[in-house]
């Protein structure tokens, strides 16, 4: 019984690995919603005459390009999108694509990229399309079936056809038309236009009733029927006999559409996966979706099959998207773990060798030990847990007759029995034994051509003694080293890689040894010290695989030629090598398979697309067995495959322009600033604004085998001639493209390398901004040839003008001369009037204060003095015109008070006013209005404005004043003879009047002098006849300038407060105190005047010139300086700046007088040292007060220095160099304080001064004598050490330079009228 259930078990197995042996495997591709498909569920689909594929789904159309999905999805908002996103059906028609939907037929605008519907009323479902063989279009909408002539598109021509439920459309081999409904097939007959029911005898084998799903014709004048439950039928047209496609099929199948391929074969999409069905050996085999295998289908559901016109084929699915399955121009098997199912049992594939019974055992890193027997495709799993084998982790392995030795990772070496499956002996490293391995990390075994078998370990290669069954160190190479790799060359050259330390070799025979390593200033060095394989090919080349490269062996010049990334290679990173019959090398990398041609130099790269597990390969995994097919380990699983068998793809696929893009935003047809008029893949031209020259291009060859591999060229002609190459890059950019014509062109290159002949074209013209357009061109040459003709009408026009130019230029520079000289003149006049008229004005207040009891007389002096003011004040004014004339005026803007101003004015005029008995009426605003302005000109600008509005106003004046954020206005008005308006700039004018006014007395000057002062402050003067009947001046200042004086504060008058303040006899010195006063004056009459009044109090000494005044000083005691300002030679600020700055003279003060009344000239005098600062014409009475000021302030200051114990020696300085003299002096004298012998002679010697020059200058400072000086010094440094309470009286007295305290006592009572004891008890000093 146990015999018979084995020999039962044999057979079933036989027929089951037969059954299996026969199948062939498939590997899908898979495009889904995470690809970018619009809906999993995809009902239909077709390849396009132009090879673009599109699929149906139940959310949208989608055409793809083998990269990128273009959605098409019903929008309310357009009319010509398409009608629905439920697609049953497609079919392509000529050059129309008709779309099916559930609501209604649309045809497809290729140019437009847009829909429109066949007929608005029809709005059912389209289940089917087809058309006859004159192009005639049949469609099923709702079950009525239609007839549409060709060429024509109004629905009125559409006729139906309604006497059967129809549900599915197709035709025969003939071109005929055949339609099915629930369960009976029709047949179209042209000569009775009318549908002729077919007679099906199918054998129903169960009880379900036949309904058909699918109708196709074929081949050999048949049709295919597909059912919902019996399967497939075939119907033979010419017999009219119907039997089942698949013979002894009794399970349900549920057929949804059917392929016929170029071989004959039948393929069906049914609801229980894929069937194949082979025509000729009359098998099929039903291909199902696992979930162990990433390759399988992704849905067992399918709904539609087609195929492209590369042979692939691709099948729509209900919940799994499309599965493709390429045509295999690169079958590669592959051999990935699948759980639950007999498999491979690891992804990390190491070691790949085959045994004398033709089994390949494989040993993985993380699965153990493979056996795989090629005839029935099973595998053999061995791991620790179900064998003796030491561990998972296998990296050596070699079949040496019934035996297969095992390297494992730091679990040493087994061999395994072939026969039995088990371990038979083990080897490991014994530390007291020198004949066991070093190291239990096996990484090869090698057996060599004297069956001699090599052990690669982590440290160290051994040899194994059969005899004594041990191992010895392998003579010729260092036992240290990581070894990697090894082989025997064909001389008999033992040839070992080693990890990190170059490669090695040594020749038992010669005992030649030596070794190569990396060196980095040598270029025909090995390429890298961490070496993964040794290769020795047909023709003897030795080639070395690394971590940077591959390399060839040179023994003639004993150096490597190296290949890398930049000659083709894909990674640097290179392991294993195999040689095919036709002496190419085929190299796992890191990236790739490449296949190297050695004769050539070239490279192929193979990867995933091509139908590789992974990219990346693993370590010392590659074999090659006798039929020449070659195995692989990857990470990922092991592939094999027969370079023989691949097959060069000559299908040369068209390239389309799939995308524009302008500025990143993708572009559509006819969508507002498009350049595109139809789809870009129906565009031979475009057209760009200067706006859009950043744009790119996507393109595509329509080749869908392995579109990841497709390599692309451009060139841009215009731009540049040569083609670029893309490598896989699929779209290209260009950035702010000149303007000009160019044409884009593509070429492509698909998997295989074959070049494609058709080249895809795209002309662009990228317009120039409109600056530099034709029209703009155009525009400027007329532009050039206006301005030329109106140039030489102006040259003529220019001449005529030059010459009567010249002619008014020389009547101009005459006018100009008589108006400067009339200028120069008066100005000269006005500068030689101020001093008579000092000299007119001093007397004439004199006399009336001396006949204040004669009011007769003093009416006629307030006649005189008021006339004197009068011609005062337009002497001013003459010389400020003249000022701002030669813009030589600088203007000191401070924070003045307008309204005040406005105010005091007024007053001043009031009397004016009073006199003409005009209305005068000023409307201020209730808060004054402050602005940052020049105090005397704004003055001199509302006094001539006051006094032009008073002088020719009739009866009323009107005086407004406005304020806004930046400025104020100033409205001034008056009812006098209107000024006529060609007149309103004229009247600024200098020296300009008009007629009505001529009998008036005035200058001219007035509202020239006020223009020009508001130009100044950055304003405006206007003259605005606004009322009809009044004369209008509006002045308009800013609030604020660029340059202010913020802290400025305006000082007080002196002369009123002073003579008021000041009686006359506090003022006068008695003459016998000799205080000596220079009086410097170019004018003789004014210097005796000046002279004469001072003489009575002060000794008086006088000089025409600042040069005579100096030698003055040298020889006089001088107390008081008065000095003109512009004399001939030295001027006053020179004269008053020698004098300040000279040490013998720096004491003195200095006052100013001067015809120069502008702010800048005072400035300049006082920076110049000067006490005072007084303007021509002057008060004589102020002129005194303010020399008796001066000389009184200088006495108070030395008294108090003098009677004040702690007052400091510097209160008596006044000037810089002053200040020097004194600090200089102080030290002087505290250092030799102590020396009771300090005098006027010591102090005078150490200073390098003489006796007199010392003694006058310290006179003159301080008022004391140089003695009395020091004593005072003595004093004062007493009290503040008294003050500090530290020392003693007596001791105070010693330190200071007494000799005795009572001597020191009597002084200081003296000096401070209080004794030293009282000073330390805090008694104030007694005043007198």
């Amino acid at each position: 019984m146990s015999l018979f259930r084995k020999i039962l078990f044999g057979i079933i197995c036989s027929l089951f690995l037969t059954n299996l042996a026969t199948a062939q495997e498939l590997y899908f591709k898979h495009y889904q919603v995470e690809n970018g498909l619009s809906h999993n569920s995809v009902i239909t689909m077709l390849q396009d005459k132009r090879g673009f594929l599109w699929f149906g789904t139940k959310d949208g159309l989608n055409r793809f390009d083998g990269y990128n999905f273009k959605l098409f999805h019903h929008n309310t908002k357009e009319d010509k999108s398409i009608g629905s996103n439920y697609i049953r059906c497609l079919y392509e028609e000529r050059n129309y694509l008709w779309v099916g939907t559930d609501n209604g037929l649309f045809r497809y605008n290729n140019q437009k990229e847009s829909f429109c519907s066949l007929s608005p009323a029809i709005t059912k479902p389209i289940l089917d399309i087809e058309a006859d063989r004159d192009n005639n279009l049949w469609f099923i909408a709702g079950g009525t079936l239609y007839f549409k002539e060709k060429d024509t598109l109004s629905s009125l021509n559409l006729k139906s056809y309604d006497d059967f439920y129809a549900i599915l459309l197709s035709k025969d081999s003939n071109q005929n038309i055949w339609a099915a409904s629930g369960e009976h097939v029709y047949h179209y007959s042209e000569e009775n236009r009318a549908f002729k029911p077919i007679t099906l005898d199918i054998n129903n084998t169960n009880a379900l009733p036949v309904i058909i799903t699918a109708l196709k014709g074929i081949s050999n004048s048949q049709m295919l029927i597909g059912t919902r439950h019996q399967g497939a039928f075939v119907y033979d047209i010419t017999k009219e006999t119907t039997k089942p496609l698949i013979d002894n099929y009794n399970e349900q199948l549920y057929v949804r559409d059917i392929v016929e391929k170029e071989n004959g074969d039948i393929w069906l999409a049914t609801e229980s996966g894929l069937i194949i069905y082979d025509i000729q050996t009359k098998k099929y085999n039903n291909f199902k979706k696992s979930y162990n295998n990433p390759y399988s289908l992704t849905d067992n559901a399918l709904y539609t099959l087609t195929t492209d016109k590369e042979g692939g084929t691709w099948i729509g699915s209900y919940f799994g998207g499309v599965n493709y399955l390429p045509k295999e121009f690169t079958p590669f098997k592959k051999y990935f773990p699948k759980e639950g199912e007999n498999s491979i049992s690891g992804n990390a594939v190491r070691e790949i060798h085959q045994d004398k019974n033709g089994d390949y055992w494989i040993g993985t890193e993380d699965a153990g030990l493979n056996k795989l027997d090629p005839e029935t495709g099973i595998f053999k799993n061995f791991t620790p847990k179900n064998s003796n084998i030491a561990h998972y982790n296998i990296h050596g392995i070699l079949p040496l007759d019934n035996e297969l030795w095992v390297g494992t990772f730091e679990h040493g070496l087994d061999v395994f029995d072939i026969r039995s499956n088990k371990i038979i002996r083990h080897y490991e490293q014994e530390d007291n034994n020198p004949h066991s391995l070093g190291n239990n990390f096996i990484l090869d075994i090698y057996k060599g051509k004297n069956d001699n078998i090599y052990v690669m370990a982590s440290l160290g290669i051994y040899i194994y003694n059969p005899e004594k069954d041990h191992f010895n160190d392998l003579e010729g190479f260092p036992q240290d080293f990581h070894y990697a790799a090894f082989m025997e060359a064909n001389d008999g050259t033992l040839w070992a890689a080693t990890y990190w330390d170059g490669l090695y070799y040594y020749n038992p025979t010669t005992h030649k040894k030596g070794y190569f390593r990396y060196d980095a200033q040598d270029s025909t060095s090995i390429s890298s010290n961490v070496i993964n394989g040794i290769f020795q090919d047909s023709k003897k080349n030795i080639w070395i695989t690394t971590e940077n490269g591959l390399n060839l062996y040179q023994p003639k010049s004993q150096d490597f030629k190296n290949y890398n990334t930049q000659d083709g290679l894909p990674s640097n990173v290179s392991y294993s090598i195999l040689e095919d019959d036709d002496a190419s090398l085929w190299i796992s990398t890191s990236n790739g398979l490449v296949h190297f041609d050695p004769a050539k130099e070239s490279f192929k790269t193979y990867t995933k697309a091509n139908g590789l597990l992974s990219d990346q390969f693993n370590y010392s995994s590659a074999f090659k067995n006798d039929e020449g097919r070659m195995f692989f380990g990857s990470v990922k699983g092991l592939v094999s495959f027969n370079p023989e068998e691949f097959i060069k793809n000559t299908y040369d696929p068209p390239v389309y322009i799939t995308n524009l893009s302008i500025n990143n935003e993708a572009i559509k047809v006819g969508a507002e600033d498009s350049p595109l008029e139809k789809s870009i893949t129906e565009t031979s031209k475009i057209t760009l604004t200067s706006d859009q020259s950043t744009f790119s291009l996507d393109f595509a060859s329509l080749s869908f085998t392995a579109p990841e591999m497709t390599e692309y060229s451009y060139r841009l002609l215009g731009l540049n001639e040569k083609w670029i190459p893309l490598k896989t890059k699929h779209s290209v950019n260009f950035t702010e493209l000149p303007s000009g014509n160019y044409t884009f062109q593509v070429k492509s290159t698909n998997s295989t390398g074959v070049e494609n002949k058709e080249i895809a074209s795209l002309k662009i013209e990228v317009l120039p901004p409109f600056y530099f357009s034709n029209l703009a061109i155009f525009l400027y040459i007329l532009v050039f040839i206006i301005l030329f003709v109106l140039s030489l009408r102006y040259y003529h026009y220019r001449v005529q003008r030059k010459n009567n130019r010249k002619i008014k230029a020389f009547q101009d520079e005459k006018e100009k001369e008589i108006y400067q000289s009339k200028i120069e003149f008066f100005t000269n006049v006005a500068h030689e009037i101020r001093t008579p008229l000092t000299l007119i004005k001093t007397p004439l207040e004199k006399l009336i204060g001396q006949t204040k009891d004669q009011p007769l007389m003093q009416k006629s002096l307030c006649i005189m003095e008021k006339n004197t003011e009068r011609l005062i004040n337009l002497v001013n004014e003459l010389l400020d015109f003249r000022k701002t004339e030669i813009e030589n005026i600088k203007l000191t803007f401070v924070e003045i008070n307008i309204s005040e101003t406005l105010r005091n004015t007024y007053t001043r005029f009031s009397e004016l006013i009073q006199e003409k008995a005009v209305d005068f009426r000023m409307k201020l605003p209730q808060e004054d209005v402050m602005a940052y302005v020049d105090e005397e000109a704004i003055k001199k600008i509302m006094s001539n404005l006051f006094n032009n509005a008073i002088k020719y106003a009739k009866n009323e004046v009107i005086l407004k004043l406005e304020v806004n954020d930046t400025e104020f206005i100033l409205k001034i008005q008056n009812d006098g003879s209107l000024i006529p308006q060609h007149l309103k700039k004229r009247i600024f004018e200098p020296f300009f009047r008009t007629n009505e006014v001529s009998n008036q007395t005035g200058t001219g000057i007035g509202l020239s002098l006020a223009y020009s002062l508001t130009e100044l402050h950055s304003g405006k003067l206007i003259l605005a006849n606004e009322d009809t009947h009044l004369n209008t001046f509006i002045l308009s200042l800013p609030l604020r300038q660029e340059q202010e004086f913020s802290s400025y504060k305006k000082k007080p008058k002196i002369i009123e407060s002073q003579q008021e303040e000041i009686p006359q006899e506090e003022i006068v010195n008695d003459p016998a105190d000799n205080s000596g006063i220079l009086i410097v004056e170019d004018n003789r009459e004014l210097l005796k005047f000046i002279a004469e009044d001072f003489k009575e109090e002060y000794t008086v000494f006088k000089s025409t010139n600042a040069e005579t005044a100096i030698e003055i000083l040298k020889k006089e005691n001088i107390y008081l300086i008065i000095s003109d300002v512009m004399m001939n030679g030295m001027n006053g600020f020179e004269f008053c700046e020698h004098v300040k700055t000279n040490l013998e003279t720096s004491h003195i003060p200095v006052i100013l007088l001067t015809a120069k009344n502008a702010m800048q000239s005072k400035i300049q005098g006082l920076e110049a040292g000067a006490d005072a600062y007084i303007e021509k014409p002057f008060s004589l009475e102020y002129l005194k007060v303010q020399v008796s000021n001066l000389i009184e302030n200088r006495r108070h200051i030395m008294e108090f220095y003098s009677s004040s114990p702690l007052s400091h020696i510097k209160s008596i300085a006044h000037t810089k160099t002053d200040e020097k003299f004194i600090n200089k002096l102080e030290k002087l004298i505290y250092d030799n304080l102590s020396d009771q012998n300090l005098s006027v002679d010591s102090l005078a010697d150490i200073m390098n001064m003489s006796r007199s020059t010392l003694y006058r200058k310290i006179k003159d400072l301080s008022n004391l004598s140089p003695n009395e000086l020091i004593n005072i010094a003595r004093l004062k440094k007493a009290a503040e050490l008294l003050q500090s309470g530290e020392y003693k009286i007596y001791e105070i007295s010693e330190i200071v330079g007494y000799k005795s305290q009572t001597s020191f006592g009597r002084n200081f009572h003296k000096q401070f009228k209080m004794t030293p004891s009282e000073y330390m008890n805090g008694k104030q000093p007694i005043e007198e």
